[in-house]
């Protein structure tokens, strides 16, 4: 999973990269930066401890630092700018400036405001993609024009023009193969993510744009990314001690991974024996062959059936045969929809 990290100067967009990933601090501007995380697992280590595991492999989340938004873009540089993200990512997390009283140009701190400029500049930049391309059909030649395609372009060259992007839209199948060629950055979800200063935890600078994202249906969270920056640079066993000094139940980047796993539908599923315990994320009603597919394509195209116990059965009885016993394991076949927390044993032909 991908997530890149977007916002205008000033933010402390990347104090928050540098705060959910642990790596050191770099100035913006600096080009693209890439960090991996590991998404914490607990089930993972008793998983492990029942199977007598030689290896643990934790879930990651891939986050990417761009450079900011500048304000003036044209809608074209933006396209640029994030398109290529935009078809390797799952979501964008847009990264607020809301401590201090001034913004980076000196003007009075609006965090309302510089949440509306980047919600636009998305749209703006998509809107300018749909209409180069009704442009070069209107161009080309009639036999080359496809009604459908016209239609869509049309219908989406109108919502966009309105402010409203791409994802709000509803588009089917149908009509998201017709736009396979074309990289719109406002299909991706959107997590909203408060900057906050250290003297302002709760985020009451934040309050404005808090309620557009809440208009917008958008999800937030909110966290001091220069605190939180100390905090990762701790040994774990200090981090929890310094949290609980500040009042924080959980770290900034477990609760941005939480958020993302919440706005892009995410379940886990386990495997386990005696060389790895593995941990797989996989969408909310993704079918036993798909969730195979996770873990090696030949075990989805060669898909017999999985067997499955619950994690919390397992963690209960301590051993599959005990399991068996009590009548919990069981064997489900392509239509089954793999739940969060099923420890799965796929059965395939070669």
């Amino acid at each position: 999973m991908k997530i890149g990290l977007i916002g205008l100067p000033g933010s402390g967009k990347s104090s928050c990269f540098a705060a959910l990933t642990g790596l050191p601090a770099q100035p913006s501007g600096g080009g693209e930066r890439v960090g991996v995380v590991q998404v914490p697992e607990p089930r993972l280590l008793r998983l492990a401890e029942i199977h007598n595991s030689a290896k643990i492999t934790y879930a990651e989340i891939t986050l990417v630092d761009t450079d900011p938004i500048q304000s003036g873009e044209t809608g074209e540089q933006v396209e640029k700018h994030l398109s290529r993200l935009a078809r390797e990512a799952e979501a964008f997390a847009i990264v607020l400036q809301c401590f201090g009283d001034l913004d980076h140009t000196g003007a009075p701190l609006d965090a309302r405001g510089d949440l509306e400029t980047v919600l636009m500049e998305l749209t703006m930049a998509d809107l300018g993609i749909v209409t180069r391309r009704l442009e070069r059909i209107e161009g080309g030649a009639k036999k080359d024009r496809n009604a459908a395609e016209v239609q869509l372009l049309e219908q989406l060259q109108s919502a966009l023009g309105a402010g409203k992007p791409v994802i709000e839209m509803g588009l089917t199948p149908e009509q998201q193969r017709l736009l396979r060629g074309q990289t719109l950055v406002s299909t991706l979800p959107l997590l909203i993510a408060c900057n906050v200063g250290e003297d302002d935890l709760p985020g009451e600078k934040a309050a404005g744009a808090v309620a557009l994202a809440d208009e917008q249906g958008l999800p937030h969270l909110h966290f001091c990314a220069a605190l939180e920056m100390e905090i990762a640079q701790l040994p774990p066993e200090e981090q929890t001690e310094f949290l609980a000094d500040y009042g924080l139940e959980a770290s900034a980047r477990d609760r941005f991974i939480r958020a993302a796993y919440d706005l892009l539908h995410l379940v886990t599923f386990l495997t386990g024996g005696p060389t790895e315990a593995h941990a797989w994320p996989v969408h909310q009603g993704a079918t036993a062959p798909e969730a195979a597919g996770k873990i090696h394509t030949d075990l989805q195209n060669g898909f017999i059936r999985a067997e499955t116990v619950a994690f919390t059965d397992l963690d209960q009885y301590g051993t599959m045969a005990e399991c068996r016993k009590h009548g919990l394991v069981r064997l489900e076949g392509k239509e089954y929809l793999v739940k969060d927390g099923d420890v799965l044993d796929i059965r395939f032909s070669r």
